[in-house]
């Protein structure tokens, strides 16, 4: 991976192994290979990336199902470690250019306001060089902790902890 200045003060993240997640489930590097960051001190959240053979759309390029579903949970776990347990209202991706598979790149969220019980947020996709291949804003809804309990039963009594600890 590359070494980006953005994850200088960032300290990694495990997300996903406290539940099944489309994104961050069953590990696969010819599908999605990626690793979570925090920045506690800006509230900035990171996730390096490499697209694999398996999340093709053109031929040598990552779909863009695959990049959008990417930024759904990147913004998501952005509100977790932040101490936001939301889940999604709505979301935009915006594509500035193809993206080739295998190669490294950097997701990176924000929460831009907090308004009662909706979160906004951006992000956007870079490479090492600050190339932008597409970017996004969030719009999540708080949730009461009890009802992901409810959700999954079988981890739902490690959720408040983990909002708590940043292990998502």
């Amino acid at each position: 991976m590359v070494d980006y200045k953005q994850l200088k003060n960032a300290i990694p993240i495990e997300f996903g192994k406290q539940f099944i997640s489309f994104i961050t489930g069953e590990h696969n590097d010819e599908r999605i290979s990626l690793k979570y960051h925090f920045n506690e001190g800006s509230g900035w959240f990171y996730a390096e990336v490499r697209f694999g053979k398996l999340a093709q759309g053109p031929p040598g390029y990552t779909h863009g199902g695959a990049i959008s579903a990417v930024f759904d949970e990147l913004m998501g776990a952005c509100c977790w470690v932040n101490g936001y347990p939301a889940m999604t209202a709505q979301y935009t991706t915006r594509y500035f250019e193809p993206l080739p598979l295998e190669k490294d790149v950097l997701y990176c969220a924000k929460i831009r306001e907090v308004d009662g019980n909706k979160i906004s947020l951006k992000a956007k996709l870079i490479d090492e060089t600050e190339n932008r291949y597409a970017s996004a804003r969030g719009l999540f809804i708080l949730q009461d902790i009890e009802k992901f309990k409810q959700m999954n039963l079988e981890t739902g009594d490690k959720l408040s902890s983990l909002v708590q600890t940043h292990q998502l």
